[in-house]
């Protein structure tokens, strides 16, 4: 637990565009609209493994390689939360 850890960005997408998080409860109610939703990768981010935490309440990085450098700049994980 020394470090972060790097790991895929992803949403819940729907076929019209909204989006939600897959952080919470599946964002539809009927199986008929579930079939309208996919998980989609966005990116990359940062995981605390101290907190489960991840993000930082930022966009997701572009490559796994900012993720990385993000995850450096961090230093090491908090049980509190993201730099404390």
């Amino acid at each position: 637990m020394n470090a972060y850890e790097v790991t895929r960005s992803t949403i819940w997408l729907r076929d019209d565009g909204a989006t939600a998080s897959p952080y919470g409860a599946v964002p539809w109610l009927t199986p008929a609209e579930a079939a309208r939703w996919q998980m989609k990768a966005v990116g990359w981010t940062v995981r605390n493994p101290r907190t489960g935490q991840v993000g930082i309440g930022q966009l997701p990085c572009a490559t796994e390689a900012e993720a990385v450098a993000l995850a450096a700049r961090l230093g090491r994980p908090s049980s509190i939360g993201i730099g404390d």
